[in-house]
């Protein structure tokens, strides 16, 4: 305790505790750099006391410390002696997972002869008894080459130097080959084939079929190779044939498709051979169609839809078309049945539950509605009525041309003057749509949209007997369809723009 007021011991003793707690060694860089300076201070000091117990230092002097700067090297604290063993520790248990220790004894007892037996007993081997020299040929190797002399010369050699599996160091492609010409259950199973990347499509055919004719496979190739073409395939092995063959010239690095189809150009036969049938079916009042049939196993469905669509008939909701004989009308045939089992080869189409005559009206129908659309642009008047929303209807004469729409009131004899309907006049081109919104009790109630000098769209609402409606919105639709102005295709985008906005609305 008589040591406690000498301030050198005091200040050693803290360095000293500092350097033997601190395991980063931090502090006895900094405190052995620090010594050093305050060494140089003493020795460069002239008017300087020692005692015996160490230097006297001013208050100064005791209160600084030494500076770390962010450029001593010290970045990350060093890791503890006792973090470093646990972690040699960790290593050395996990390594010794991995030895096994086996302790050697030896047997405290002999084997017999008898015992010793079992354990190195002799095989039998498979070979029938022959001679030593006979056993020599029946190798591996000497069983693939006489294998191989007995299959015969493999037609396709000369694409086996394509092979990807022979050449080292060439860029290579492996591409599954679905095989078609196989049996039904082996056309699932691709064979997997390896070509020099810089291989032609041709090329790439020849070693199909080489590797096809080395694994024995059924049937036997054709040795044409220009009979066999390569299609894009399906993960299932299905054939798209909605995209030509590859051509045979094209490398193939130039396509990246994994799964390929092999398959067998069609080569039709000779003209001489094909014999044809010509069917004719008659359309009351409308002509009729032929068509060249191949097989007379066709059915009277296939007559019936190559009619229908050739005819491009629109079938309505419940509506259905039958096959008759043109020698015996009203009398519908099974499409299911066949032509050799007709007598001719003559038929009629007609629309079920009708008869042939019925045709005619239907045909007329088409003919009227084609002239109105073509007689649209020509002036009409109709007597609508005209709703308001503050004052009773309106009794309006309506005028539609193609050029305008014209409204004009009827006069009527008592009206108050400032309640009478105004006289206007729109020209076609600033009109947007006109449209069917209600219908009761044989009235119809429609909308007439216009575009205002406002840049904005207005309407007036009228009121007709439901004929008379229809009509007139049917009229300024097909005016509307043929001019396609600038106002009425602004009108629409903007409408489906709505009404998407609506759905997306909907379902979020």
């Amino acid at each position: 305790m008589a040591m406690m007021d000498n301030a050198g011991f005091l200040l050693a003793h803290i360095r000293n505790s500092f350097i033997t707690s601190d395991d980063t060694g931090m502090c006895e860089l900094i405190i052995e750099n620090d010594e050093t300076d305050r060494e140089s201070k003493k020795v460069s000091r002239l008017d300087g006391s020692f005692t015996d117990s160490g230097a006297e230092f001013s208050d100064h002097e005791l209160s600084t410390s030494y500076d770390i700067l962010p450029d001593m090297g010290y970045g990350h604290r060093l890791r503890s002696n006792t973090a470093q063993r646990l972690e040699r520790l960790k290593k050395e248990k996990k390594s010794q997972r991995k030895v096994k220790n086996i302790s050697w004894r030896d047997c405290p007892s002999d084997y017999t002869a008898e015992d010793k037996g079992h354990l190195f007993e002799k095989k039998s081997l498979p070979y029938p008894d022959s001679d030593p020299g006979e056993l020599s040929k029946a190798s591996k190797l000497s069983q693939q080459i006489e294998n191989y002399a007995s299959s015969g010369e493999n037609r396709f050699l000369e694409y086996a130097k394509f092979d990807g599996r022979a050449s080292v160091g060439t860029p290579t492609k492996k591409i599954d080959i679905f095989l078609t010409m196989c049996p039904p259950g082996e056309r699932e199973y691709p064979i997997t084939v390896i070509v020099v990347a810089s291989a032609k499509i041709h090329d790439l055919i020849g070693l199909i079929c080489w590797q096809y004719t080395n694994e024995g496979r059924e049937p036997k190739l054709n040795e044409n190779i220009e009979m066999y073409c390569l299609h894009i395939a399906e993960d299932d092995g299905e054939v798209d044939t909605d995209f030509p063959s590859l051509d045979n010239r094209e490398p193939v690095s130039k396509f990246g498709f994994s799964k390929l189809a092999l398959v067998e150009k069609d080569i039709p036969p000779p003209a001489n051979n094909r014999s044809t049938h010509v069917v004719t079916v008659y359309v009351p009042n409308r002509g009729f169609n032929k068509f060249q049939v191949e097989n007379m196993n066709t059915t009277i469905r296939e007559i019936l839809q190559r009619v229908l669509k050739r005819r491009k008939v629109k079938i309505r909701p419940g509506q259905q078309y039958n096959i008759e004989k043109q020698s015996e009308p009203g009398v519908s045939l099974e499409l299911d049945a066949t032509l050799a089992s007709m007598d001719t080869l003559e038929f009629c189409l007609v629309r079920e539950n009708s008869t042939r005559g019925e045709f005619e009206e239907e045909r007329d129908g088409d003919v009227s509605t084609i002239a109105d659309s073509l007689t649209s642009h020509q002036y009409k008047s109709y007597i609508v009525n005209m709703i308001h929303r503050l004052r009773t209807n309106t009794e309006v004469q309506l005028g539609i041309s193609g050029e305008k729409i014209e409204i004009d009131p009827v006069g009527t004899k008592g009206s108050v003057k400032f309640l009478r309907q105004k006289a206007a006049t729109y020209l076609a081109d600033t009109i947007a749509s006109a449209d069917i919104i209600e219908d009761k009790n044989g009235k119809s109630v429609f909308r007439l949209t216009y575009f205002t000098d406002k840049d904005s769209y207005k309407h007036h609402d009228f009121e007709a007997d439901d004929d008379v409606a229809h009509e007139i919105v049917q009229k300024i639709k097909n005016i509307l369809e043929m001019r396609l102005s600038p106002v009425r295709k602004d009108y629409m985008a903007t409408k489906e723009r709505k009404l998407k906005k609506r759905e997306s609305l909907k379902f979020s």
